[in-house]
């Protein structure tokens, strides 16, 4: 698959509320995430130019190209190490990536002085057989040992830069992917619905009933105590996901129906600083019977969420 298009796919996971919210507690290790992902893209926008180039044929123009490219590779397999390790994804670098670094190093990060099987070396790249595409390094060494010269293939490089990234990408997928279905899980045989039991529109009946019959005032208040508990072990639910506080519409809905119960209960109560009237109380008692449904209705569609796949 696309680098690109693998990047936007872990971009995808990351970004879920309940991911996020969790990522983002280190707002450190967050910053090193979405900036390593933006690496992976920006790197590999340069190293896919990288073809345009080829015709270069000025010396100045030809070290500009090799040492950008050998700079991008580098930077994009930092950025996939840095995305591991933010999420706790087990990562060595393969020898053939390594073999890019060492190259890179040799002839454009560290030439002028490195060790090789604890022997000093210098290196440098023969402009005499150098073009934007290609070129030789010769490694030159403080013991008696001979100078090696090495032909490099910047294409030849891409090509398994891109095998081995790629690769790595997929199976950071795969584990959010694992790590996803295995929270799916966890938590799809307690149904959030299940919170709202069938007794939900007695006790909704009973509330609205009790707002201009005061003969069964004691059920209004017993009814409200108990769709309070269902909206208290809703968000229990939710938070043993760690998914409190990450849907709008239910912190919206949640906020609105404690307050619609709080006033109902002063108005039962016969409470001196109560403000309502008989038709004020009724109409709370009917807001709190369309909202906690549409709570209800949310649940479920987030239990099918809990049930379903992945996409591919």
């Amino acid at each position: 698959m696309e680098i690109n298009f693998l990047e936007s796919r872990i971009r995808d996971f990351i970004n879920s509320p309940r991911k996020q919210a969790i990522l983002q507690k280190d707002a450190a290790s967050w910053n090193k995430l979405s900036s390593a992902l933006d690496v992976v893209g920006d790197t590999q926008l340069a190293i896919e130019s990288h073809s345009k180039f080829e015709q270069v044929t000025n010396y100045g123009e030809c070290y500009i190209v090799i040492y950008g490219i050998l700079q991008a590779l580098l930077i994009q397999q930092d950025a996939v190490k840095a995305i591991c390790e933010v999420l706790e994804i087990r990562y060595k670098l393969p020898e053939q990536l390594i073999k890019i670094r060492k190259v890179r190093n040799s002839s454009s990060g560290h030439p002028i002085y490195q060790t090789e099987n604890k022997v000093v070396k210098s290196s440098f790249i023969d402009r005499c057989f150098m073009s934007s595409s290609a070129f030789h390094i010769i490694d030159v060494f403080s013991n008696d040992e001979e100078s090696k010269r090495q032909f490099i293939s910047i294409p030849d490089l891409i090509i398994v830069q891109n095998k081995h990234i790629s690769e790595k990408l997929e199976q950071i997928i795969k584990e959010l992917e694992r790590k996803e279905m295995e929270h799916r899980k966890k938590h799809k045989s307690q149904k959030l619905v299940d919170v709202f039991p069938q007794t939900l529109t007695y006790h909704i009946g009973n509330i609205s009933e009790a707002t201009f019959n005061k003969e069964i005032l004691s059920c209004g208040i017993a009814s409200l105590q108990v769709i309070s508990k269902y909206l208290d072990d809703f968000k229990n639910e939710l938070s043993k996901r760690s998914e409190w506080g990450l849907h709008d519409g239910i912190d919206h809905y949640y906020e609105l129906l404690e307050y619609s119960i709080s006033r109902l209960n002063n108005y039962f109560s016969d409470d001196k600083d109560n403000l309502l009237n008989e038709k004020d109380a009724y109409i709370f008692a009917c807001f709190i019977s369309s909202h906690i449904k549409k709570l209800k209705s949310i649940a479920e569609d987030i239990d099918k969420e809990y049930e379903s796949t992945l996409p591919s």
